[in-house]
């Protein structure tokens, strides 16, 4: 009896492990099966959410349009998406775009407009304000930009497309398999579907997966379909009413530039006569002053100079500088009625005197107006070209001063005005506590490679110092007290002429430097010399690293040799070895 229940527990036992194996053999070819062959989704999901959602670049924006009269897109769209440079300027409640010719001003909810200062009327406000947001009108839109805008009535829906955009167009085929007509979510059949697709509907295509493509339909709904049930029928090219600016403004100036600054501080030193420097093209007199935060200019400007410089052949850039007020620059710069009231009168002087260019010089500014900074030149630049006019600005080098470098926008201001001057020197400041070059070339050399990553090379002119340092060093009981005093190149021959010294040449700096030491004082005098040496090396750059030109300060500074090196130097390019 005990061995036949055994046997029978072991027969049970065995049966059980055999059912337990066939059902997990089951399971796991079920698995597999699935896996292999998966069951497509029947659930479909919408595929916008809102209504007058925006499409752009493949990609939807629950920025929401609004449809008036007519169909208007939110300005945080076109800011974030088109235009990072169109500004609101609340003082005068009005959206502010700025192209490479014109400047736009529209005025909330008002049926004018203004291009370059002139009036314009519509049927329609170009700008609405609806809840606290601010709508631009479609149409009004690409008269501005070249875009196309798209509006599905059917599923509310925008879609904005850019001139000469190029889109695959591709049509459905016929097949029996719903499943395959449905368009997923992702490139896979398990995912849910926003559509069912007839045979011969136009589609255009968005991405190429591995067996799917990602498409869009003429009603802007988007989704993926298998590559076997889609066939591609050529390629659209959108033509946009506006088309981006083929001929840009290019100053009629041959390369490379050599511009000089002319240190004029009062009316009655404008000079009498121009002298003839060989090789300067243009000359940029220091006449225009910010005098308040309302904007309003102070003008020392001589006609006789530009007529006197037309004679020589030279061209006139005027300079504009903030007079290193930071509270009077924020003031100014901080509407669109204020910076127009400038733009309006350096446009004027700019009639009046006949000049050629403008030259803007904004230092010691606070770092959160160099967005203002920007604009204004933004908002200048196009006005000033139809008036033909040349734009510059002068910037710093890259460092982490706020007030001197941090708030130049360095790649936007190089898209805003024709060229940058660089101010490749104060590498040691007057005020220093330690003795050194003005300007040394490896300090130039390492600064300009860093400014060339954000400055396109050709819109770049590189500032030349024609002065140095004199430094004084006096050991005292309290230690070492450092003093400099600013030298023409004149004044720094004389200097060492009356003591008798040779210069020698100092490799680090790639410049010639005296030193002297004054018997029995404990004074002694350093300094690295502007010459023939380091300008040759300065003009060099310009063919190194392919600027547009050099700008030299100032005028007064220099000797004759001075501008005959730099001419030589300009015209001839030397083989440099890398060493140098």
């Amino acid at each position: 009896m005990a061995r036949t229940e055994v046997y029978k527990k072991k027969k049970n036992r065995t049966t059980s492990l055999i059912v337990f194996s066939l059902a997990f053999l089951f399971i796991l070819s079920s698995i597999g099966f699935w896996i292999v062959y998966p069951f497509p989704s029947d659930e479909k999901v919408p595929y916008f959410t809102e209504d007058y959602t925006m499409i752009y670049e493949e990609g939807i924006f629950n920025d929401q349009a609004v449809l008036k009269d007519q169909l208007y897109i939110p300005y945080t769209f076109i800011k974030q998406q088109i235009d990072s440079s169109i500004e609101f300027d609340e003082d005068s409640s009005s959206v502010i775009i700025t192209t490479d010719q014109k400047v736009y001003q529209m005025p909330s909810d008002s049926l004018n407009y203004y291009i370059n200062n002139s009036e314009q009327k519509l049927s329609f406000p170009a700008l609405k304000q609806e809840n606290g947001s601010l709508y631009l009108a479609s149409e009004w839109l690409q008269k501005v930009y070249p875009i196309e805008i798209r509006h599905f009535k059917d599923t509310k829906s925008i879609q904005i497309l850019e001139h000469d955009q190029i889109l695959q167009k591709a049509t459905m085929r016929a097949t029996e398999d719903e499943d395959l007509r449905r368009m997923r979510t992702a490139p896979t059949l398990t995912s849910p579907y926003v559509a069912e697709i007839s045979e011969g509907v136009e589609l255009f295509i968005e991405e190429d997966t591995k067996e799917y493509f990602k498409v869009r339909t003429e009603n802007g709904v988007a989704g993926y379909l298998k590559k076997s049930v889609v066939q591609l029928n050529g390629t659209d090219r959108i033509k946009a009413e506006v088309q981006a600016n083929k001929i840009p403004f290019k100053p009629s100036i041959e390369w490379p530039v050599h511009v000089t600054w002319d240190g004029i501080y009062q009316a009655s030193a404008n000079p009498t006569s121009q002298p003839d420097l060989e090789g300067v093209k243009v000359l940029s007199p220091t006449w225009f002053e910010l005098q308040n935060g309302e904007g309003d200019i102070r003008n020392i400007a001589s006609k006789p100079y530009v007529e006197q410089a037309h004679e020589k052949g030279y061209r006139v850039w005027a300079l504009f500088s903030n007079a290193f007020e930071p509270d009077w620059t924020q003031k100014a710069l901080s509407t669109y009625e204020s910076r127009q009231k400038m733009i309006k009168q350096l446009l004027q002087y700019a009639e009046i005197y006949n000049l050629d260019g403008l030259n803007l010089d904004f230092e010691n500014v606070y770092e959160q107006d160099g967005p203002k900074l920007t604009q204004f030149a933004r908002e200048l630049t196009p006005l000033a070209h139809e008036a033909g006019l040349v734009v510059s600005m002068d910037i710093t080098f890259i460092s982490e001063s706020a007030m001197w470098s941090k708030f130049y926008e360095r790649k936007e201001l190089a898209d805003a005005v024709d060229y940058l001057m660089v101010m490749a020197y104060d590498e040691h400041w007057s005020s220093s506590q330690v003795a050194g070059s003005v300007s040394s070339l490896p300090w130039v050399k390492r600064n300009l490679n860093q400014l060339l990553q954000v400055v396109p090379h050709d819109r770049l002119i590189l500032g030349v110092p024609l002065y140095t340092r004199l430094w004084k060093i006096e050991q005292g009981e309290n230690g070492e007290k450092v003093s400099s005093e600013s030298f023409t190149m004149e004044e720094a021959e004389k200097w060492m002429k009356e003591r008798d010294l040779e210069p020698q040449y100092d490799k680090s700096t790639g410049q010639d430097y005296v030193e002297y030491q004054v018997p029995d004082k404990p004074i002694t005098y350093k300094m690295w010399l502007e010459n023939e040496t380091s300008l040759a090396k300065r003009a060099q750059l310009v063919h190194q690293f392919q600027l547009a030109g050099i700008a030299t300060w100032s005028k007064y500074f220099a000797d004759d040799e001075a501008w005959k090196t730099l001419d030589q130097e300009l015209s001839h390019r030397k083989i440099v070895q890398k060493s140098e």
